[in-house]
């Protein structure tokens, strides 16, 4: 020691202070770099979320009815015979369409109007116990027509008409409009004012206000004449007196529409 005062050494806490002064410094550094600058804040703030630009809309289906009344109607008219040959019974289900037809003409039906949609020729035979064909009977021959009766008020009296000059098959009856358009305009307007009755509806519900239409279409247009009369042989239903009682009833036509509304 030399009998010098004793001076203590520093060197290693002075390094172990300017460790810890730098650890502190770094973590300062670290938190301010961390930390977003006034502008950065601002503009984070006023970053706007997506989609919040997006139109919101409310999207709602209309309908359209208009009840019409019928004008015209279609009914197919046949005759079917059999006869042991052919010949024969062609010539005879011939022979009773061609009464049929002018029938059909002398009660006002227009030769355009007349058309043939079926002709069909069957062979009739008779089977063993076991289900096989031993023999041809006959022959079937099948003729059919198809009238477009434009006055229906006569449609009783017409059908009268052809049962009496031979036919013994009436397949049914269906009525219709010849011009729907105007009822399908009046419906379809009714559909677009039924769309924004419900838009309005659901807009004051959600406590929104409609702004206008987006997009307007028509998704389906449909005619619905009354169900079809059904008719039979006239054979199997007897003849009846007088003119044949048809009841035409009402038809509807349908039209359905897709709305899309702005709303804020």
């Amino acid at each position: 020691m030399n009998g010098s005062a004793w001076v203590p050494r520093v060197r290693t806490s002075l390094q172990g202070g300017v460790v810890a002064l730098a650890c502190l410094v770094i973590i300062a550094a670290a938190a301010m770099a961390a930390r977003p600058t006034g502008r950065a804040a601002a503009s984070q703030a006023a970053t706007p979320v997506a989609g919040s630009d997006v139109n919101r809309t409310i999207t709602v289906y209309g309908e359209g009815r208009v009840v019409v009344t019928p004008d015209m109607a279609t009914v197919t008219i046949g005759v079917e015979t059999r006869q042991a040959s052919l010949a024969e019974a062609q010539a005879e289900a011939t022979t009773m369409m061609e009464a049929i037809i002018e029938a059909a003409s002398d009660a006002g039906v227009d030769e355009d109007d007349i058309q043939t949609v079926n002709y069909s020729v069957s062979v009739i035979q008779d089977y063993d116990e076991n289900g096989i064909a031993v023999a041809v009977t006959g022959y079937l021959v099948s003729n059919q027509v198809q009238l477009t009766i434009r006055d229906i008020d006569g449609l009783g009296a017409l059908l009268e008409s052809v049962v009496d000059a031979g036919a013994n098959s009436i397949y049914g009856i269906s009525f219709s409009n010849s011009d729907p358009t105007e009822a399908a305009s009046q419906a379809r307007r009714a559909a677009v004012e039924d769309a924004r009755v419900k838009a309005d509806e659901l807009a004051a519900a959600a406590g929104v206000e409609i702004v206008e239409v987006q997009a307007l279409e028509e998704t389906s247009s449909v005619s619905q004449p009354p169900m079809p009369f059904q008719g039979g042989s006239a054979d199997s239903q007897g003849r009846a007196g007088g003119s044949v009682p048809i009841q035409a009833g009402t038809g509807e036509v349908l039209v359905v529409v897709r709305a899309v509304y702005e709303i804020e």
